[in-house]
């Protein structure tokens, strides 16, 4: 699964301490994201890749913009204005989903959402530690099953900007991590920050016609796809639908998320040219489960337990009427 373009580190605007319920703490700092401005370098870790990256945020004019740089391995940016994102390549480069752009951990948070996710995580706080040469304190959100993974995030008590994120597994381990090395909280960031620059090494990845859905767990995923069982707290909250590159067949996809786990499921409405993929495969903290319904291939894959792929991808109900894939040219 390719990740998503472009880094989103949670902000807090004012205060210098942490006081009163975890979970109130949690809804101010995602309902400030789009509000500080913050340029830094960022160490991304996981267990076996390390990439350095160079992190610009602003606000103007109520419009929230913010730039992602490689500084090591491959030259890549990201560069991200309100919810439209524009990847930047080189010139002699395409944008390929083998090579993915970091991605932010953490998507905004209402207090119902929240709410919500008190049901299936705990929010503790777990002291404090200096990053990035500055005081901070930490929050931990821990799964109360075994379908999610946790979070621990440190912010800055001052701004209250998070300088780390972990991923935390199982027994405590940890995933992925993404922590400041470098930071600093201009008043004001000139939009030259966030410049395209040559319109030729403009790449923008193809929008998707998706459609939202209020849908709850075991309700329909649109007019394919229906779910038997989801595991708790996941609903489907998006479906879109593209044609294979060559034409002959189309994409469907469907994204569940319990608010801060995600996982997509695609399906492939066309004869494949080589064996699909079954069962079940892991890269790092992404896992994914593969198997055939029908003539359809199913791919489910996530930042989630294995168990979590599995049970959504076995629960998965054939449609009552399937669109049938194009036919191969003879």
């Amino acid at each position: 699964m390719s990740r998503a373009a472009w880094v989103v580190l949670l902000a807090v605007a004012g205060g210098s301490a942490w006081a009163g319920d975890p979970a109130a703490l949690l809804v101010e700092m995602s309902e400030a994201a789009r509000k500080a401005n913050y340029q830094g370098v960022i160490v991304y870790q996981t267990r076996d890749r390390m990439e350095t990256l160079r992190v610009v945020h602003g606000v103007q004019d109520g419009h929230e913009f913010e730039r992602v740089q490689t500084l090591t391995g491959a030259p890549r940016e990201v560069l991200r204005r309100d919810g439209k994102v524009i990847c930047l390549l080189p010139k002699d480069r395409k944008m390929t989903i083998d090579q993915p752009t970091p991605k932010g951990l953490f998507p905004p948070l209402s207090a119902e959402r929240v709410a919500q996710l008190a049901e299936v995580y705990e929010f503790r706080e777990i002291g404090e530690e200096r990053i990035a040469g500055r005081r901070c304190t930490g929050l931990a959100i821990l799964p109360k099953d075994r379908y999610r993974y946790g979070y621990e995030i440190w912010a800055d008590t001052q701004t209250r900007v998070p300088l780390k994120v972990n991923l935390v597994g199982r027994e405590g381990t940890v995933l992925e991590q993404m922590m400041f090395t470098e930071v600093e909280f201009p008043e004001r960031i000139a939009m030259s920050a966030f410049d395209l620059g040559d319109e030729d090494q403009r790449i923008s990845p193809p929008q998707a016609d998706a459609t939202a859905l209020a849908a709850q767990p075991g309700a329909s995923a649109g007019p394919t796809w229906r779910f038997r069982q989801l595991p708790p707290g996941f609903r489907v909250t998006m479906r879109s639908l593209r044609p294979t590159a060559d034409g002959k067949g189309f994409v469907e996809h469907v994204l569940l998320t319990d608010g801060l786990s995600a996982v997509s499921v695609f399906s492939t409405h066309r004869a494949l040219p080589m064996p699909p993929f079954e069962g079940q495969s892991r890269m790092g903290a992404v896992h994914a489960f593969g198997r055939m319904l029908g003539s359809v291939h199913i791919t489910v894959v996530g930042e989630a337990p294995p168990e979590t792929v599995r049970l959504i991808g076995e629960s998965l109900q054939p449609p009552e009427t399937a669109p049938q894939p194009a036919a191969d040219s003879p």
